[in-house]
């Protein structure tokens, strides 16, 4: 092989390392939590300077970072907790049963409702907790497994149900008598105890769900990393993912096959 031809990798990674790809986007953090594409650092009030073409993430998953350092989806209801990149999920809680230490007596509604999923899921690695609320005066259906989760400040008696894993569209089946009936997903033990009256449950809300996200539908980040590049949410192409490169272009993939070509051929001879 020509020695010159050698060449070519040698000085693309020399540009690449002189040159590194715009920094706007560097992985920040809320607190604890590290936030890196899909996910990103925003919030009402922060002056993007990233190319009008690119944001640092998906719109689904901006994070904002409250001044005491406690990071949500996008300002609303559901704090996030910690993010597993290598698997493509994040725990979650919802600030209604994750604050205090009466979220029990707030279980009056579904996370389902709250909650805009896609482009999120759900893990089958939550399970259901079931409440029964606001019985008009009668006793809740006798349910094996329904137990008094009342406490002393809940202004009305709550019962609890422990389900199977969560699924978003076909709720635990039970009968809920006069009782109205909301489910949520919980993290849970990996041999799930059998719930007991009075146990207080406000711990393990605080301790949140599991969301996943599919990893594919985001691009390959990290071989777009690897070749030199940041991960780029393209607003203006199909395929909204793209890579950043040290040239300030978008590409669709990696950065270092393109820079490759635009070096002249070196003669053979």
């Amino acid at each position: 092989m020509n020695p010159k031809l050698l060449f070519f990798p040698f000085l693309a990674t020399l540009l690449l390392l002189c040159h590194p790809a715009h920094a706007e986007c560097e992985p920040a953090t809320c607190s604890n939590l590290t936030v890196r594409y899909p996910f990103w650092l925003g919030g009402p009030n922060l002056n993007q300077s990233s190319p009008s073409s690119a944001s640092c993430g998906h719109p689904a998953f901006e994070v904002w970072c409250s001044p005491d350092g406690v990071a949500s989806l996008r300002g609303s209801q559901i704090l996030v907790l910690s993010i597993d990149y290598t698997n493509s999920s994040f725990v979650v809680a919802h600030k209604r049963v994750a604050d205090g230490g009466d979220g029990v007596c707030r279980t009056d509604f579904n996370i389902s409702s709250s909650l805009a999923l896609s482009p999120f899921t759900v893990s089958s690695s939550n399970l259901a907790i079931c409440f029964l609320y606001s019985c008009n005066g009668t006793e809740p259906p006798e349910i094996d497994g329904l137990v008094n989760a009342t406490i002393s400040n809940c202004s009305k008696p709550i019962y609890a149900y422990l389900g199977g894993s969560y699924d978003r569209d076909k709720p635990p089946a039970i009968k809920a008598g006069n009782c109205t009936y909301s489910y949520l997903p919980v993290l849970w033990p990996e041999s799930p105890v059998n719930l007991t009256a009075g146990t207080n449950y406000c711990p393990q809300f605080k301790k949140g769900f599991v969301l996943e996200w599919q990893k594919n539908g985001f691009g390959d980040c990290d071989a777009c990393n690897a070749s030199g590049g940041q991960c780029r949410y393209n607003n203006d192409s199909a395929a909204a993912f793209a890579c950043l490169c040290s040239d300030g272009e978008l590409r669709g993939t990696i950065c270092a096959g393109e820079l490759l070509f635009q070096f002249p051929l070196l003669s053979k001879t």
